[in-house]
């Protein structure tokens, strides 16, 4: 018999004899699951963070920042000035009336909400592209703001997590405004957000500046002419990324530590799990003995045998962590969370195949050890065992 087919058969030989040994495979099954689950569901918030965050419909979008060291929509540095020179650059999509898509925006904290922690809520101000750069934009209850009023419309995950309203009012710094609508926006980040008439916010502040602009490319290959165009304007001191690139930078600045520790916790009960699987895989040997040594004796080599054994560790945590996947995706998929804003968590497939990686490594580093054991258990020993 050649060797694969040895290696089939003992496998197969093998992950019959499961049933009578259910309590042990249950063990690993369960650690598994345990191992996966938690890492899953950790990292289901930096896999829904990034789907808000990180839009693909973005490929096509610059953004401009007055010099490189203020990159950060909390910045103030462009002025309307520069911002008309911004929007005379080359490569920048029209609408059909021939206005260039591009819009000057920033972003500002606004004084607490009664019950709330400092600094929670945000207001986004945008010109009049603002909402054609974000064409899933949508009001859902009331209506938009008007320019030049003093009105904002709220994205519907501040509404849910701050309990606002049509009708509702929040205290900018020179006193109410009327939340006059309620928006969504295919769940991206700026549903976290309230939103009004850049001009309007900024005459109320008594501060003007913009953060960035936002252009719309005509297509993606336009994004080398227009970066060189303004970049080396000598009127201009500015500084030009893909918005894929901003969100990215961004997206690690806000996760990289969560999903550090997310693996390391990962790791540390993995690690656990795989004592386990060692201890238990040992167990499994043992009361394979007898069978492992008629195998030998009739023939069977020493490889078979060690690739059975892994192939069972292999199968039982490939098993764990399907069952702590789904788990994790039935408890917390699509669960809304807030953090840097309103997210849905999202057990994405990619967690799904990273848990199944993950579990099995593990068992087959814990099985080694077992695996090897019971290749070079000598036949005639092993016969002997009652």
């Amino acid at each position: 018999m050649s060797g694969l087919r040895q290696t089939a058969a003992v496998c197969l030989i093998g992950i019959g004899t499961l049933r009578e040994r259910h309590a042990t495979a249950l063990v690993i099954v369960v650690g598994m699951a345990c191992v996966v689950g938690v890492l899953t569901s950790m990292l289901s918030v930096t896999a829904g963070f990034a789907r808000a965050f990180v839009r693909p419909e973005d490929a096509t979008l610059a953004m401009v920042w007055r010099g490189e060291g203020s990159r950060f929509d909390q910045a103030r540095g462009l002025q309307p000035d520069a911002v008309a020179t911004i929007m005379d650059a080359p490569g920048i999509a029209r609408s059909p009336d021939g206005a260039p898509l591009a819009d000057g925006e920033f972003l500002m904290w606004i004084p607490p909400i009664e019950g709330f922690a400092a600094g929670s809520l945000q207001v986004r101000g945008v010109g009049p592209a603002g909402i054609a750069l974000r064409p899933a934009f949508r009001i859902v209850a009331g209506h938009m703001f008007r320019a030049g009023a003093r009105e904002l419309v709220v994205g519907v995950g501040a509404a849910r997590k701050f309990g606002l309203t049509v009708g509702s009012e929040v205290r900018l710094r020179d006193g109410p405004w009327p939340i006059v609508g309620i928006f969504s926006c295919g769940a991206d980040i700026i549903e976290s957000y309230l939103v009004g008439d850049a001009i309007t916010v900024m005459a109320a502040r008594r501060r003007a500046g913009f953060a960035e602009v936002i252009a719309q490319l005509a297509d993606a290959g336009a994004y080398p002419g227009f970066r060189r165009w303004l970049m080396e304007n000598p009127a201009l001191s500015v500084y030009v990324e893909r918005k894929t690139d901003y969100d990215l930078r961004e997206l690690g600045i806000n996760t990289s530590f969560f999903t550090r520790m997310s693996y390391v916790i990962g790791a540390i009960i993995a690690l656990g799990a795989l004592f386990g699987v060692v201890k238990i895989m040992y167990a499994a040997v043992r009361a394979r003995t007898r069978e492992i040594g008629t195998l030998r004796a009739i023939g069977f080599g020493a490889t078979p045998v060690v690739v059975s054994v892994l192939a069972e560790a292999a199968l039982l945590g490939a098993i764990g962590a399907l069952l702590g996947a789904a788990i994790a995706w039935l408890m917390f998929n699509g669960r809304e969370m807030w953090v840097w804003g309103a997210f849905r968590l999202r057990v994405a497939p990619s967690l799904w195949m990273l848990g199944l990686v993950w579990a099995v490594v593990s068992s087959l580093l814990g099985g080694l050890l077992p695996a090897l054991r019971a290749g070079r258990l000598p036949p005639v020993e092993a016969l002997r065992v009652e």
